[in-house]
């Protein structure tokens, strides 16, 4: 910017006055005047260049984002629920299977979703949770799970049933976990009847995890048995700070918001 702030100052001498100049080689009267004139014209346009200067910068700043900075607010992502993440996992409920060997195969359609934040769910009463459908249900819980601390994590899935006398059927669970798109075990059992007591049945998994997000899918499925009166379904987590298995927290859980 400087030599075209010289060149822009020559050009102008050489049209401001130009006979002053002549002038001033014999005679002082006025010369002092022409000078400042053109000090005063030298000093705008010294000006407009330093205010061109300076858009053209501000200009460089605003460039498109590169790919670069993507993985930066990736990682951003990865460790701050403000960047589009929000507590719980999203749970889709579908009907449950009418029979054991059904179990594995989750159904296309859905009879309602809800951000699930930890506890049980009551499968065979999700209107508590806002979903419209009064039979028994099975749930898909889809979102990430968040890891703050590296070792060995497990994750399991607990079903706790209560009944009438007259059941003779043992229903059948199953819990099937994905981290990353990638199976880490598929668990099925039967909850012994009848369950005048509350009568439960669980599954465990374990994974070698490193702190950060991780996409996690769950399949949660019961077949119904008679006289049902109360079947839930929780996860449970045990972190390498905990001594024992533990409900998850809303915190660990985290869906895309809109």
């Amino acid at each position: 910017m400087g030599g075209l702030a010289l060149g822009i100052a020559i050009a102008a001498l050489s049209f401001v006055d130009g006979p002053g100049f002549a002038l001033a080689q014999g005679q002082q009267a006025g010369t002092q005047e022409q000078l400042d004139r053109i000090e005063q014209k030298l000093d705008t346009l010294i000006e407009r260049l330093g205010s061109a200067g300076q858009q053209s910068s501000n200009g460089n700043d605003s460039q498109p984002a590169t790919g670069n900075d993507g993985a930066r607010k990736q990682v951003s992502a990865e460790g701050d629920t403000s960047q589009g993440y929000q507590r719980g996992a999203l749970a889709i409920a579908r009907v449950a299977p009418a029979k054991k060997d059904s179990l594995p195969e989750i159904p296309a359609d859905s009879v309602g979703s809800f951000v699930y934040i930890g506890g049980a769910i009551p499968l065979n009463e999700l209107s508590r949770n806002g979903v419209l459908y009064t039979g028994l249900t099975s749930v898909e819980l889809q979102g990430w799970l968040k890891i703050a601390e590296p070792g060995r994590t497990q994750l399991a899935v607990e079903y706790r049933a209560t009944t009438g006398s007259n059941v003779f059927t043992n229903p059948g669970c199953i819990a099937s976990l994905w981290l990353e798109d990638r199976s880490i075990g598929s668990q099925h059992g039967e909850i012994p009847m009848p369950a005048r007591e509350q009568k439960s049945v669980s599954f465990v998994f374990g994974a070698d995890l490193q702190p950060g997000l991780y996409k996690l899918r769950a399949w949660l499925a019961c077949t119904e048995p008679r006289d049902l009166r109360v079947l839930n379904a929780q996860l449970l987590i045990k972190t390498p700070v905990d001594m024992n298995l533990r409900m998850i927290d809303s915190g660990e859980l985290l869906h895309q918001g809109s």
